[in-house]
């Protein structure tokens, strides 16, 4: 007799009503026996995943607070994307909300934010993105000093947001293959020169 196929894609009301019944009986643990006497047809892990991301009694929904908001940005300064630790400090989060939260509303906030509180911001053009123009960021700059405590950005101390390194990568990715098309090219004259002189 062949094994069922696992069911996969988005869970139905009912599938989470019988998820939480069971889970009630048979407690938070064990998900591949959970999974497998429910009759759900879910893998164990999707069952996890689906309880401690969704259905838990403890967590909270919706959007953040502001204090949430400040936090999250305050301790992502601290430890960067370790999520699952910045979950420990916020009850009722779960990391993968968290982390979901920040790239889609947060990311951008906390860069302006970096920016703005970054000495270098003012007098040098080529940390400014190409989209605000340097007498903005210069006035908004003298507005945020605050900021920077948030951060722990220190006199002196230049900070580099992820965008901005991933787009020097790309940059020189681009030179790069701009160079190697242009050799590619060479490589090409040289060959039908060297097949007509034949």
């Amino acid at each position: 007799m062949a094994a069922a196929a696992t069911k996969k894609g988005p869970w139905t009301e009912e599938e989470d009503a019988r998820l939480g019944w069971f889970v009630g009986l048979f407690g938070e643990r064990r998900w591949d026996y959970l999974a497998q006497v429910s009759g759900l047809g879910r893998s164990g892990k999707s069952c996890r995943l689906r309880w401690v991301n969704y259905l838990h009694p403890g967590l909270k929904h919706g959007r953040f607070a502001p204090e949430e908001e400040q936090l999250v940005i305050q301790l992502h300064a601290k430890w960067g994307n370790r999520w699952s630790q910045i979950a420990r400090s916020l009850p009722g989060r779960t990391d993968n909300e968290i982390k979901n939260y920040w790239r889609t509303h947060m990311r951008k906030k906390a860069q302006e934010l970096n920016l703005f509180s970054s000495p270098s911001s003012s007098s040098s053009s080529s940390s400014s993105p190409a989209n605000v123009p340097k007498h903005e960021l210069e006035s908004m700059a003298e507005e945020d000093t605050s900021a920077a405590a948030a951060f722990g950005v220190t006199e002196g101390v230049k900070v580099y947001s992820m965008d901005q390194i991933w787009d020097e990568i790309a940059a020189s990715e681009s030179f790069c293959e701009e160079e190697d098309d242009e050799f590619k090219m060479n490589i090409k004259i040289d060959d039908d020169n060297f097949m007509h002189n034949c």
